[in-house]
Order: C-alpha cells, then sequence, then structure tokens
C-alpha cells in the first residue's frame, strides 16, 4: 500500500534540540519522497540552511507515525519560534493525519472531503487572533485520539453537507468548518469512564449530556469563539422534534449549521470504531438507523445527505 504524507513546516521539525521521534521526508519531485533523517537522529544544521536557501519550506511525515507526531505536537505550547500562519499548518498537520478513506457507494465523496480540508484548515484561522486559544483547543482534543479523528471527519462531513445544501458563502463555511472541529469539545471535561463505557446509567447519562453546557464554558473561556461556531457547539445534540438536549429546541428554533453538524456527528459515530464498539456499520447501515430514527434529523438536510453517500 502507497503511503501517505502530511506536510509540516520546515522549522517545526528542525527547531527542536532532541532527536525526533519519527522519519522525516523532503519531497523530490510530485508524489516522491526521500527519507531524510530516521527516528531518533537529529537534524543537521547546515543541511537545513542548504534547504532554506532553495526555499523549501516543507518537511513531510508519513501518516503512520500518527500518533508520535500527535505527542510531537503537543509542544505546539513551547513553539514560540514559530509565526501564527506556521502553527495552523502544524495544527492543520495534526488533523490530517487523522483522516480516513471511507468506502462508499459514491466515487467522488473522499475527492471532496480532500477538498473540504482547505476549508477545516481556513477555518481555523478564526483563532489567529489568539493563537494560544487554537493551541490548547487543538491539545484538549488530540488528548483523546478518538475524539480528535471524530471531530476532524466531522468537519469535513458538515463541510460537504453544507456545499450541497447551498451553504457558500465564505463566514459560512468558516463557522461550520471551526464549529464541527469543536463540537465535543466538553467531552474533554467528562470523566474518560464514562466516555467508554457501552451502556450508560441514568446519572452518567446526564453527566454526559452536559458536554454541551461544558463546550461552552469552554468558549466563554477563550473569547475568540463567536456566537455562530458557538451556538453549534451548544445546539449540536438538539432535535427536529424538539426531544434534543440540552434545551429541547425544535426545527425552526435550531441554527441551521447546527442541524448540519448533528447529521454528520451522527453518521461519523455510526461508523467509526472506538474502544466501546464492537463493530462499526456501513455507510447504508448508518444512514438506515439514522433515517429510522424519526423525528431526529432535518429530514431535507439528512435527505440530501444520503445523496452524497449513496447512489439513487
Amino acid at each position: 500500500m502507497k503511503k501517505k504524507f502530511i506536510g509540516v513546516p520546515t522549522r517545526f521539525i528542525t527547531s527542536f534540540d532532541e532527536p525526533l521521534p519519527f522519519d522525516v521526508y523532503l519531497e523530490r519531485i510530485d508524489g516522491k519522497y526521500t527519507n531524510i533523517y530516521k527516528k531518533n537522529s537529529s537534524h543537521d544544521e547546515q543541511q537545513i540552511a542548504r534547504y532554506e536557501a532553495k526555499n523549501i519550506k516543507y518537511m513531510y511525515v508519513c501518516k503512520e507515525d500518527k500518533i508520535l507526531f500527535e505527542e510531537f505536537i503537543l509542544k505546539l505550547s513551547d513553539a514560540k519560534f514559530l509565526e501564527k500562519d506556521q502553527i495552523i499548518d502544524v495544527i492543520k498537520a495534526g488533523l490530517e493525519l487523522n483522516f480516513e478513506y471511507v468506502e462508499t457507494e459514491k466515487e467522488d465523496l473522499n475527492t471532496n472531503l480532500e477538498l473540504a480540508m482547505t476549508n477545516v484548515k481556513n477555518s481555523l484561522y478564526l483563532l489567529q487572533n489568539d493563537i494560544q486559544s487554537a493551541i490548547e483547543i487543538f491539545k484538549a482534543l488530540a488528548s483523546n485520539s478518538n475524539l480528535l479523528k471524530h471531530s476532524y471527519m466531522v468537519s469535513l462531513f458538515s463541510i460537504v453537507l453544507a456545499k450541497k445544501l447551498n451553504f457558500n458563502s465564505d463566514r459560512m463555511l468558516l463557522n461550520i468548518g471551526l464549529g464541527a472541529l469543536i463540537h465535543d469539545i466538553g467531552l474533554t471535561r467528562i470523566n474518560n469512564d464514562i466516555l467508554v463505557k457501552p451502556n450508560l446509567n441514568a446519572r452518567e447519562w446526564d453527566e454526559l449530556k452536559d458536554h454541551c453546557h461544558l463546550g461552552l464554558r469552554i468558549m466563554d473561556y477563550h473569547k475568540c469563539i463567536n456566537t455562530e461556531v458557538r451556538s453549534i457547539v451548544i445546539q449540536h445534540h438538539e432535535q427536529y422534534n424538539g426531544r434534543g438536549y440540552p434545551n429541547r429546541l425544535n426545527n425552526t428554533a435550531i441554527y441551521p449549521p447546527a442541524k448540519i453538524v448533528a447529521i454528520a456527528d451522527g453518521f461519523c459515530s455510526l461508523i467509526s470504531h472506538t474502544s466501546y464498539r464492537d463493530t462499526n456499520k456501513t455507510p447504508r447501515e448508518a444512514l438506515e438507523i439514522m433515517r429510522d430514527d424519526l423525528g431526529h434529523y432535518d429530514p431535507e438536510y439528512l435527505e440530501a445527505f444520503s445523496e452524497m453517500i449513496l447512489k439513487k
């Protein structure tokens, strides 16, 4: 199977004194990569200077080193040498390591998901005026690999669905991208025993449902988060029929982008394998379950989502 690579700023890879915990590659020509630093080796400053003189701004990490790279990224708070846009690039690279191809009936869906990666990166620029918040939010999500993967896939599916529904303004796509990415940020404040438990009792379920309010409190701490993104975070578990939580809003009272994120969230949860779910559903099975849950999702939005995933 052909290796997949993620580009990260050269300065990020080479500005740490300790040995690198993963292999590092250079792209010689399009699609051709050369291993220049082996795992646990140190970079050569003179060699790096030659690369910089040739305007080589990016080096590459293999997606197989996902966990090692995520641990490396957690040092972001100490990366004072990086510019804001470089930190955004590093966070984007950390997110892209969590992209997985989804076997669906529509051949163009993964292409659309890959195109949505650009929108997700752009949505991170909503945080560029408070780059410390961007770092802290990413570190919180990265503390749980399942959560980080889920959040990123939800953001990609949300953007693809938003475009299908003609939510095409740049501002709207930025808000949906960021809102979907951090929709479950409140889960980082929930006891992990509850997150991995398959069958919750009433008290535990109430505690889990509180993650929407906890997410909003985290947003209160990060003043750079706008009202639209906050609405997605607090409303992504509301239901079309008014039986959702935390405020039992119904159809017209729910912020439309929150309806989009709700569908992407439900779908990604059903098709994913986690530590507490023995089997994951196929996309068709997941959609059948979502359709059978009458009144949960906006029917128009869900039908559009189905058209994205399944052949007629």
